[in-house]
């Protein structure tokens, strides 16, 4: 068995802690701060929309990437066209057989 116990004040809602022996308050805890009915409800709601908020980023950077892998398989399709159609089917020149 603990030595001390807690009881709440029914007047000013505030948690006193005694001491089993003698009788004496020990320590007095401040009133809890509580704005909402629910806290667990609270922190559910903040938590969700945080989850939403990760998941715009992430949507919105997944969106991105293939908007640039696009721009860059247009880009690539136009390169490779004016290369067939400047008609040069020449290899390249390699610089080792220079020597």
């Amino acid at each position: 068995m603990s030595e001390t116990f807690l009881i709440d004040c029914p007047k000013c809602g505030l948690r006193i802690e005694i001491d089993r022996k003698t009788g004496k308050v020990i320590k007095h805890y401040e009133k809890p701060d509580i704005k909402t009915a629910d806290p667990i409800k609270e922190m559910m709601k903040k938590m969700k929309s945080e989850k939403e908020k990760l998941n715009g980023y992430f949507d919105s950077a997944q969106n991105d990437l293939k908007e640039r892998q696009k721009d860059l398989e247009k880009k690539f399709d136009e390169n490779k066209k004016k290369i067939e159609e400047s008609g040069d089917k020449s290899k390249p020149i390699n610089p080792l057989d220079l020597d």
